[in-house]
């Protein structure tokens, strides 16, 4: 009975030594220490597999008695095994988990000994280790091999169990996400890479540490963080926590960690319970994800859709983004736009709005997108809405959304533009009349003097027929006639004129352009003052190239320019004191232009103004002899046209101005603004 007492407590003293032992040489010695007493054999060995030599080699591990740095005899616990230079049937044997017992003189690679008891450690499934007692009597063998094979089996199970940490250990450091194991009573005992890169706190630093030692590199000091409060929960610190959700045995949260480096991060985690065998509550795995570059970009996301919502709100510009089947996405302004229920839109709120012409001209072209990739077109709809007519100006272009073709789609209500632009339109022509009638005004005597000149004629040649009745003298029928014939004439004239004051007084509202000959503005106008040009004394002289090509306008524009700037002309002759007073007027082509040429020899433009005479309201007369929109008019009409106003000064002192048009043989051109500036003196400028 002591004998058995004794023998249980050294086998107890060897389970408790294993229990927890890592595998390491120094931590396994004691057994073997233990085991060669217990058993009285004369030599033991522990060899296990060595990790870093062949798959057939096997490490001393430990050894009793010890064996010295230095002895030949028997194997160092610096000595390596080659299993292969084991006798082949002992190899087979101790592969298949049985032990061998070998009573006689042996000399193997295990040494020299009387007698050898080979036990082998098997894990999963493949010979890990053997345990090894030589030198022992005879008597004592079955005593040796039943025991030494309980301890193989032992250290079997403790190898297991070692393994499976191992890989969990390895599992866990080859998680991605940072990740840490506490045990219930608070201790860490997992603290993989991706933790320490995190942190910047090595494993060795926080493992077997209870005490809240692991919150410090999360929140600078100790407190229950996630992994303590899913096995032990507190109302007070769950509510530190932005966003706090239980589900089961795992805790979901959103939390900032300030002590992390870089100035903290926002971690998104997971906690989870782990549980014995037995069902009972182990402790919990804590993994986390650093989402603060998420969060910023996710708030960048926000904080730009917010503004660009809040850009195309303000603008007033509808949006939509759709497929053939359905509309993907509608800004609230298109909504509005097409009075659409509970702010979403859809094709058939915008098809409609609108009239049937425009409905099947955008279907249309929106078929031709969803067939085309990159495509685009601009269009202006038209529509009724609450019995008032609207106009939108739309752009749609075709992208590529969810592998599926799509149409970008944007609309903006220009009706009140519209109707600005219309109302603009009908000042402008306003004020263009006004212009034409000024002008009627200032050249009202020439007008006069025009229509005189032939009823003068048509008084003459009639008193003179009524003076000779009355004398009685005979009537020549030949000399009637000829009266008449020219009576007729005088009236052709005049009508003429008058034909020409009416068509150049009348509002124009017309939008439409023709092909205008430069040299019948010039002509008409000249109808009209021709002969007030004469009666103040100024010398005209005209040279209208016949071959001239036409231009894109309309005629009464046209004569209002020439007619402005005759008056200019005129009026700085009035007031120069010139005897010899000269007018030139001449149209040419050149470069793909038409040029129409007006100049007079009197005083010229002062270079100090020279900047200021097409501004609106400039003028160097007097007051009430001029609204100074002349040339401001002018050149807004020839800016319509295509063209500009060129001046500039002289050779015979006084002011040129030249209208260049494109010809309606060149097309139109953008023919800019041009300017020439003599050296200290301003010569000439160029407006469009």
């Amino acid at each position: 009975m002591g004998m058995s007492l004794h023998w249980l407590e050294s086998l107890n003293e060897v389970m408790e030594l294993l229990v927890d032992c890592p595998l390491e040489k120094e931590r396994l010695q004691p057994v073997m220490n233990t085991l060669g007493r217990l058993l009285g054999v004369a030599s033991a060995f522990l060899l296990m597999k060595n990790s870093e030599s062949g798959s057939s080699s096997l490490e001393v591990m430990a050894s009793f008695p010890r064996v010295s740095e230095g002895e030949t005899t028997n194997l160092s616990p610096s000595s390596a095994l080659d299993t292969g230079s084991l006798p082949p049937e002992w190899l087979e044997n101790l592969s298949q988990g049985k032990t061998i017992l070998h009573c006689r003189r042996s000399r193997t690679i295990l040494g020299d000994w009387k007698s050898i008891c080979l036990n082998p450690i098997i894990v999963q499934g493949e010979l890990f280790g053997i345990l090894a007692f030589g030198n022992f009597s005879k008597r004592s063998s079955k005593r040796v091999s039943l025991v030494a094979g309980l301890v193989a089996k032992v250290m079997q199970i403790w190898l297991g169990w070692l393994n499976e940490r191992k890989r969990l250990e390895d599992f866990i450091d080859f998680m991605p996400n940072p990740t840490f194991v506490m045990h219930k009573d608070g201790r860490i005992t997992a603290w993989n890479k991706a933790t320490e890169e995190m942190t910047g706190w090595k494993a060795d630093r926080v493992i077997g540490k209870g005490n809240y030692e692991h919150a410090i590199p999360f929140y600078g000091f100790r407190r229950p963080i996630l992994s303590n409060l899913i096995l032990y929960p507190d109302p007070y610190w769950e509510s530190t926590y932005p966003e706090f959700h239980r589900v089961g045995n795992d805790l979901y949260t959103l939390s900032f960690c300030p002590a992390l480096p870089d100035g903290g991060a926002f971690l998104t985690t997971k906690t989870s319970k782990i549980f014995d065998l037995t069902g009972r509550l182990w402790g919990s795995i804590h993994t986390v994800r650093d989402v603060t570059k998420e969060r910023q970009m996710e708030k960048n996301l926000y904080r730009s859709e917010s503004m660009y919502r809040a850009i195309t709100d303000f603008a007033g510009i509808g949006m939509m983004l759709f497929q053939r089947q359905a509309v993907i996405y509608c800004n609230d302004q298109m909504a509005r736009l097409l009075g659409a229920s509970e702010g979403v839109a859809t094709l058939d709120d915008l098809m409609k709005r609108l009239d049937k012409e425009h409905r099947d001209a955008l279907r249309s072209n929106l078929e031709r997108l969803f067939e085309s990739r990159g495509e685009s077109f601009r269009m202006e709809l038209k529509g009724e809405t609450d019995g008032r007519t609207r106009y939108y100006q739309c752009f749609a272009q075709a992208v590529e959304y969810e592998d599926e073709p799509t149409v970008y789609f944007i609309m903006d209500d220009i009706t009140e533009q519209k109707e600005l632009a219309e109302k603009a339109r009908l000042n402008e022509l306003r004020m263009y009349h006004e212009d034409r009638l000024t002008a009627l005004g200032v050249m009202a005597a020439g007008i006069a003097h025009e229509l005189n000149q032939p009823l003068n004629t048509i008084r003459v040649i009639t008193d003179g027929l009524l003076f000779g009745k009355d004398e009685g003298w005979p009537l020549d029928s030949d000399e009637l006639f000829e009266n008449l014939e020219m009576i007729s004439r005088q009236v052709v004239r005049m009508s003429e004129v008058i034909k020409n004051i009416r068509e150049f007084a009348r509002e124009d509202r017309s939008q439409t352009d023709e092909e205008v000959d430069p040299n019948r503005a010039v002509e008409g106008v000249f109808s009209m003052i021709g002969r007030q040009l004469e009666a103040h004394g100024i010398k005209v002289e005209k040279k209208l190239d016949p071959f001239i090509p036409p231009v894109k306008g309309r005629l009464s524009r046209l004569e209002q320019v020439v007619m402005n700037l005759l008056v200019n002309a005129r009026q700085a002759l009035d007031e120069c004191g010139h005897e010899n007073r000269e007018i030139w007027v001449r149209t040419f082509s050149e470069d793909g232009q038409v040029h129409i040429e007006v100049g007079d020899n009197a005083t010229g433009i002062s270079p100090s103004i020279f900047s200021k005479i097409f501004d609106p309201f400039f003028t160097t007369k007097e007051v009430g002899k001029g609204t100074g929109l002349g040339l401001t008019i002018s050149q807004s009409i020839v800016a319509e046209m295509g063209g500009r106003i060129e001046a500039f000064n002289n050779e015979k002192g006084g002011a040129t101005f030249v209208v260049r048009l494109p010809s309606c043989q060149s097309g139109r051109e953008d023919l800019g603004l041009s300017k020439r500036i003599g050296i200290g003196d301003a010569e000439s400028f160029a407006y469009r």
